[in-house]
């Protein structure tokens, strides 16, 4: 009634609240769990009652009622409890599977009954561990095999399976539901937190609790470690503990520690860097797969700093993670993989070879700035969405009435960041096709605005489980559209990259076009990259600069040595800028020659003239490489 109150509903909110938390920790009370147990030999009332009371204790009666069941001073209370066992139904089916192997034969039996009753496949793998044991007692693999039978029948499961198998099914399942963010028997959603249970013989069941967003993931390390304790060259298993205990660690909350982990364990990164590349690959393909950039910039990390060529560049299909890599929406991701790929530096060309050194070249053009394209059948249109786009959220913008009218500003762009359209359903399919030829569209997610509910209604129809296209009803205004604009890139782009990051990226992907370039390898074509090359002349990053002219000197190219020469000639470049450019085209003449018009050459000879110290040194050994005539020389002594 309170709650009905607008004045009292705060305050009845969180008196509820604290309520439910009290009933909660009330129910989990040991002393309390302990008299319920007992009560449950006292008639039928009390056994219904304290049913009732264990159930709401849910996994935690289970420590309790284990002991008393291996308990014979209270086998009178034996029947009550497995009993009381089967009414708690689910919650107890995850405690009570970890104690199975190590129970006595004559409680293994018991527990095997139970959670048979209880009907839950989680338990399959458990119960088919203690059928394969060798040391298992013949009437308790009797009874094993009956509740196996059981559940397997009602779950599905085919003939011949193995108890590793299970339990690697086990893990991919509770894997999945973390990725997928569902909640998982023994997640306790009023502490944010999750009970991993283990069993010691004297101490019987032990709680662990863990942070809820790791649950998932603790879960799957844990079933795929018991699947390779039984078979250890099941490889899938190995790949799946690895990847669940890297997003572990990417997902553990801030603060927050995982008490399972044993203490004398590496990080997760030392396991996937002794596991090697094999198994490397399959976390990256797994983390493409789950658009998880994070877990995928992890497993590339591994590829580059432990495979060689060989596996790397692999015809028989390992190099696809890679490639696929290559056009992911996340940059960060499809930068490192070609630098991965580029530092491979293989002797023949392999499938997607020629996609490395534009990504580079992308790489070299990063900037904090967003990019967008804007495309509508009205023009005016396309125009009014870019203003949007341009002033109020801050992007770069090509806008056009077709995907060929902004085809040029894509190519010299450093990547699209978003695609915004107003066409109709079908033109914007069409669009979504269409990009999947062009590298620097297929990464980026597709705002499709519809201008009323039908038209959203028949888009969200058309475009059903594609994570790429957001349909949103077409507004006016910035502080409408950006909400979306937010919610596509971060679902689907990662987080944006930022100044120094960017750099960082920019100067990796030029010593790497650097090496390719001097490497004069049959594979990456450097010579490519020279329009970005010279386009970073005019960078405002000076170290961007300095290394484009570095790399275009070493090209055999009239465009690429004047210019260097151009810019070299900008007074309005810092000296040392200048000098290092300068130092380019001396480079660049002792390789290829004088290249230079006379305008240039004039110019040059102006600063050889004119200039003192370093640039004076520069300029110097730039009119030696270029072979100018010595009467230049001549006439600055004469005169």
């Amino acid at each position: 009634r309170a709650q009905k109150n607008q004045e009292l509903k705060d305050t009845a909110g969180k008196l509820e609240e604290k309520l439910q938390r009290a009933l909660i920790q009330r129910s989990r009370d040991p002393k309390r769990i302990a008299a319920d147990i007992q009560k449950l030999g006292e008639g039928m009332r009390a056994q219904v009652n304290a049913v009732e009371r264990l159930r709401a204790a849910g996994q935690f009666a289970a420590p309790q009622l284990l002991a008393t069941l291996r308990d014979e001073s209270k086998a009178r209370l034996h029947p009550h409890v497995i009993g009381a066992m089967v009414g708690i139904g689910r919650p107890m089916v995850y405690p009570l599977s970890i104690a199975l192997a190590d129970l006595e034969p004559i409680q293994q039996g018991q527990i095997a009954r139970v959670l048979s009753e209880i009907g839950y496949p989680r338990s399959l793998p458990y119960i088919k561990q203690v059928i394969e044991d060798e040391k298992t007692d013949a009437a308790t693999r009797e009874m094993c095999q009956a509740a196996y039978a059981h559940l397997a029948s009602r779950a599905g499961v085919t003939e011949g399976v193995n108890a590793a198998e299970l339990y690697m099914t086990l893990a991919q399942n509770h894997y999945n539901a973390a990725v997928n963010r569902d909640m998982l028997p023994g997640y306790l959603p009023t502490d944010k937190t999750g009970i991993i249970w283990t069993f010691d013989r004297r101490a019987g069941l032990l709680p662990i609790s863990v942070p809820g967003p790791v649950f998932g993931y603790i879960l799957s390390m844990r079933a795929s470690q018991r699947a390779l304790s039984l078979n250890e060259h099941l490889s899938p298993a190995l790949s799946l503990w690895l990847m669940a205990n890297l997003s572990r660690e990417n997902f553990m909350p801030d603060k927050a520690t995982d008490k399972s982990y044993p203490k004398d364990w590496h990080p997760a990164d030392y396991y996937l860097k002794v596991a090697g590349p094999l198994r490397q690959h399959d976390v990256l393909y797994r983390a493409l797969q789950d658009r998880d950039y994070v877990l995928a910039l992890d497993a590339i990390a591994a590829l580059r700093l432990t495979a060689g060529t060989d596996a790397l560049v692999n015809r028989q299909g390992t190099i696809q993670p890679l490639i696929t890599a290559l056009s992911y929406p996340d940059r960060r991701v499809r930068f490192n993989a070609a630098l991965t790929m580029a530092n491979a530096r293989p002797n023949a060309p392999y499938n997607g070879s020629y996609r490395i050194v534009p990504v580079l070249c992308e790489a070299v053009r990063q900037s904090e700035t967003r990019f967008a394209v804007v495309l509508s059948p009205d023009l005016d249109r396309a125009n009014q969405l870019a203003g949007i786009l341009r002033d109020q959220l801050k992007f770069e913008v090509a806008a056009g009435q077709t995907i060929e009218d902004v085809t040029d500003a894509i190519a010299a762009g450093p990547g699209v960041d978003l695609i915004v359209t107003s066409a109709d359903s079908t033109a914007t399919m069409d669009l979504h096709h269409s990009r999947s030829s062009n590298y620097k569209l297929v990464a980026a997610p597709l705002i499709a605005l519809a201008d009323n509910n039908a038209i959203l209604a028949q888009m969200n129809q058309v475009f059903e489980g594609n994570m790429t296209v957001y349909p949103v009803l077409a507004t006016q205004s910035a502080d409408a559209l950006k909400p979306a604009i937010d919610s596509a890139i971060k679902q689907f782009a990662g987080q944006p990259i930022g100044k120094d990051e960017a750099l960082a990226f920019a100067m990796d992907a030029l010593n790497m076009l650097w090496e390719i370039t001097i490497g004069h390898g049959q594979v990456y074509q450097a010579t490519e990259a020279q329009p970005t090359l010279i386009e970073a002349l005019g960078d405002d990053r000076h170290s961007v600069v300095m290394r484009s002219a570095e790399i275009l000197a070493l090209f055999n190219d009239i465009k690429a040595q004047q210019a260097i020469c151009n810019t070299a000639m900008n007074a309005k470049l810092p000296g040392k800028v200048r000098i290092s450019l300068i130092d380019s085209l001396a480079l660049s003449a002792t390789h290829h020659g004088n290249l230079l018009t006379d305008t240039q050459i004039a110019k040059l000879l102006k600063i050889v003239n004119t200039a003192k110290g370093d640039m004076a040194q520069a300029a110097a050994r730039a009119h030696g490489a270029l072979t100018l005539p010595a009467s230049h020389v001549v006439d600055m002594i004469t005169k």
